[in-house]
């Protein structure tokens, strides 16, 4: 999966003809397309909630993590870097056929993250305690 950034970028050119660029990070999303329900699945329990429910605002807000596989933290430690961010779940469609029901769905991220490391072995989302240096060349 993709993560569109929908970044703001602004052009200007001064008296010089030089042009000077802005870019302003935009609202993170994901799109979840197909998604098939499964019986066994926990989020499409959730998935099936706000449509029977109706839900939106707060009741569609869930933690998504995302681990990047090609940053292992320390040499042969098995973790890698992760982080924690909320996002609301904007439910596309849903319905299907005998063989499966699709939900397709867009994520879209709000609020900070909570970084830290993933370990797959453990399954374990471990937070970091330091303060982070979020402007790093």
């Amino acid at each position: 999966m993709s993560k569109e950034l929908n970044n703001e970028v602004e052009e200007t050119k001064n008296v010089l003809g030089e042009t000077e660029v802005d870019v302003t990070a935009g609202n993170r999303t994901m799109s979840v397309d197909p998604y098939k329900m499964r019986k066994e699945s926990k989020f499409a329990d959730e998935l099936y909630d706000i449509i029977k429910y109706d839900r939106d605002g707060s009741d569609v807000e869930y933690p998504f993590l995302e681990v990047n596989t090609f940053k292992e933290v320390g040499e042969n430690t098995g973790e890698f870097d992760a982080w924690i961010q909320s996002a609301a779940v904007d439910l596309k469609s849903y319905g299907g056929d005998v063989k499966a029901i699709g939900a397709p769905f867009d994520i879209h991220f709000i609020g900070k993250k909570t970084y830290g490391t993933f370990n797959p072995s453990t399954r374990k989302f471990t937070p970091e305690t330091a303060t982070i240096n979020t402007k790093s060349k």
